[in-house]
């Protein structure tokens, strides 16, 4: 679903945030900064629980997206080299692989309208960036944060890039979430 903005049922961004935490306590990782997404989505939610099938395809396939996830839940598609790049801790891969486990989490089997760039959607009902504030949520819990932390200290200790690390001081900040 990722690149094509669909309008999605609303979500309350305290609420995508809880639902990305209650993923990583399922998991046993409300002590660990970093989230080991590629181990959570295929080791276990396909090769133990067989909750979809992760599915790793040609850049040839798929040309410039990086990834899919199908609407009704069956798979998570990666593009390869996104799909290695996780596996290898690359930041901009691993909030990839993170964003469409959002995708799936959030938006399987909801209904879907396709967003054109004519009107105006409120960001609260978009599926991008939905998947994009669980996907740093996911990997980079609040709880985890102060106010001296830098871009470089959130990507050291969560595994992401700069751009990600800023955006989400920026908005822990904004929403007064970083409280030491």
């Amino acid at each position: 679903m990722s690149g094509q903005n669909f309008i999605v049922p609303p979500r309350n961004w305290n609420a995508i945030e809880k639902s990305a935490q209650d993923w990583r306590a399922a998991f046993n990782l409300e002590n660990a900064a970093h989230t080991p997404i590629m181990e959570m989505m295929e080791k276990v939610l396909d090769q133990t629980l067989g909750l979809f099938q992760f599915v790793i395809e040609e850049r040839s396939v798929m040309g410039a997206a990086e990834g899919y996830t199908d609407p009704n839940g069956e798979f998570i598609m990666l593009r390869e080299d996104v799909y290695r790049g996780a596996w290898n801790g690359d930041p901009r891969d691993r909030f990839t692989a993170a964003h469409e486990f959002g995708h799936w989490a959030m938006h399987t089997n909801v209904p879907l309208a396709r967003a054109t760039s004519d009107r105006k959607v409120e960001p609260f009902r978009l599926s991008e960036p939905q998947a994009n504030h669980f996907a740093s949520s996911l990997l980079m819990p609040a709880q985890f944060f102060s106010l001296w932390d830098t871009p470089q200290s959130v990507m050291n200790r969560h595994g992401v890039s700069y751009q990600a690390a800023s955006n989400r001081i920026d908005y822990l900040k904004r929403k007064g979430m970083i409280t030491k």
